[in-house]
């Protein structure tokens, strides 16, 4: 078993090494969870140990969207990319509401 594992993170490894940047999903549960009857307020999830030097993880839990954005240190100006992500997101919202159906 060991071996397969080995043999999957090499393959996963050498599939990412050459690319600066990757993005994920992940369907989370729909449902509040608990952990030793303390509910469960934000899920996020993230990569560790790869070789980019921008990761987006996009996740969703009870039915919110949560979204990280790891980076690395001196790649770009954090600023500046923060900006250009609440531009985008504003774009994006602001083009859902004006083309979403009228409910009867």
């Amino acid at each position: 078993m060991e071996l397969i594992l080995q043999a999957a993170a090499q393959y996963f490894y050498n599939t990412i090494k050459n690319s600066s940047i990757a993005m994920s999903n992940l369907i989370g549960p729909v449902e509040q969870m608990a952990l030793a009857n303390h509910p469960i307020k934000g899920l996020y999830f993230t990569f560790v140990g790869t070789p980019q030097s921008l990761g987006i993880t996009i996740i969703s839990y009870v039915d919110k969207l949560r979204i990280t954005i790891r980076m690395e240190k001196g790649f770009m100006d954090p600023q500046k990319f923060n900006s250009c992500i609440e531009t985008a997101f504003e774009m994006i919202f602001t083009a859902t509401v004006q083309n979403a159906p009228l409910s009867n």
